[in-house]
């Protein structure tokens, strides 16, 4: 077994179910953009493809990504309400404070999403750090490592995307995947992760 110091927590798909408040963003912002809509017909062939072909097949361009992400983190604020833990998340929050190891989240959404996520569930907030860039996740993880002064494979990082795998590979840090996410497992084949999370009880199993 082993011991990490610290778990880093993607937020979106990972602690949050947030699927139904992106949809619903992201398909308003299709019905006026002209991108194809996200429905029940596409979704499982999205969740198994890259970033750059879901772009292919929604007609989105590539380089809009980073303008669409900022668009639904401003208008997620709105829908905080309706957001709820994915199930077995909210246990293995309290069971990680009962054994005394510390976490935080590391994500691409805003520090008031998800601090006031944490507010409406009624639980302390952990520490947070965010990043408006997209693919940008690597710079962050470095500048915790420097900022706690961890060596990479001292940390674990759970997320839920293969933008998560990859950052996690620029910098070291050992990934375990969330399967209960955003992503199928057909995205992750030539960047596998290091642990495949079945259920949040995994992680225990883990560390």
């Amino acid at each position: 077994m082993e011991r990490y110091k610290y778990i880093l927590f993607d937020f979106d798909g990972t602690v949050a179910d947030s699927k139904p408040v992106v949809l619903s963003v992201y398909n308003e912002l299709a019905a006026r953009r002209g991108y194809t809509k996200i429905e029940a017909y596409n979704i499982d062939k999205l969740r198994s493809l890259s970033i750059k072909s879901r772009c292919r097949e929604l007609n989105v361009p590539l380089y809009k990504i980073p303008f669409i992400a900022a668009y639904v983190i401003k208008q997620y604020g709105k829908s905080l309400h309706q957001l709820t833990f994915n199930p077995g998340v909210e246990d293995l929050l309290g069971n990680l404070t009962k054994e005394g190891i510390s976490y935080a989240i590391l994500s691409t959404n805003a520090v008031r999403n998800i601090s006031g996520f944490f507010q409406l569930q009624n639980l302390s907030c952990p520490e947070i750090y965010t990043s408006s860039k997209v693919f940008g996740k690597h710079r962050l993880m470095k500048k915790f490592l420097k900022q706690k002064k961890f060596q990479p494979n001292e940390v674990l990082y759970v997320g839920d995307e293969l933008r998560d795998i990859i950052a996690c590979r620029k910098c070291g840090i050992p990934v375990a995947w969330a399967a209960w996410g955003y992503d199928a497992p057909e995205a992750l084949t030539a960047n596998p992760p290091d642990y495949v999370l079945n259920n949040p009880e995994d992680l225990l199993q883990i560390i």
